[in-house]
């Protein structure tokens, strides 16, 4: 059983890869929805410029429940 399951909040955690040839990965874990964009702004302004970006499912499920509510709202 996860953390969340139990009603325990989960704290993100940010893992930084930096292979042999200076590529560096930045990847999110414990974090739904675009506030990992939010948390890794300031590595990647130090780091230089994006190559790439791939979110993972997690960035969409916060989108979708909140574009969910929006609509029953309105």
């Amino acid at each position: 059983m996860d953390r969340q399951n139990r009603g325990v909040a989960m704290a993100a955690e940010i893992e930084v890869i930096v292979s042999s040839n200076g590529t560096v990965t930045i990847e999110v874990k414990g974090q739904q929805g675009s506030g990992c964009v939010d948390l890794t702004r300031a590595l990647e302004d130090a780091l230089g410029s994006v190559e790439s970006r791939e979110c993972k499912v997690e960035f969409y499920e916060q989108a979708e429940a909140g574009e969910q509510l929006s609509q029953r709202e309105g």
